[in-house]
């Protein structure tokens, strides 16, 4: 068998690195009892805004069925509402998703922080910035 380092590789390391900072993610939402997908949708509804689910999926970048799994729990919870606007179905939050906005504030802070255990604010920055530009690069070949 041939010897491969996939330790230099760009993929794998990668892929490792997501899954560090999805646990991260993970743990720290799951103090408010939300998966990251439900706390971010709740979070990019902000007070009275509506929004589509078509455009919940391109603000978070995840599938559409993720989007439309997330908001059937946050649903239920009555931490969201749906509502038809003619041709389309709008979301917004009821006043438990807004009550619970604070909390997401600080917990969003609070992982973010935890980052800087990982490396730097400007080594975060740093790296934010090479990934936003080479998404930028990926996505028009």
């Amino acid at each position: 068998m041939t010897e491969i380092n996939f330790t230099d590789s760009l993929y794998f390391a990668s892929v490792r690195f997501t899954k560090i900072l999805t646990k991260r993610c993970t743990q720290q939402f799951k103090r408010a009892a939300l998966s990251p997908a439900c706390a971010f949708i709740l979070m990019s509804l902000n007070g009275d805004d509506t929004t589509t689910p078509t455009q919940l999926a391109d603000i978070l970048s995840v599938d559409q069925s993720t989007i439309t799994r997330s908001l059937n729990q946050l649903e239920q919870r009555t931490l969201i509402k749906r509502e038809n606007a003619g041709r389309h179905v709008v979301v917004s939050l009821t006043i438990d998703g807004r009550q619970l906005q604070p909390t997401l504030a600080r917990l969003w802070t609070d992982l973010n922080r935890s980052y800087q255990t990982m490396f730097t604010v400007n080594d975060e920055s740093q790296l934010c910035a090479l990934l936003k530009s080479s998404l930028t690069r990926a996505l028009k070949e």
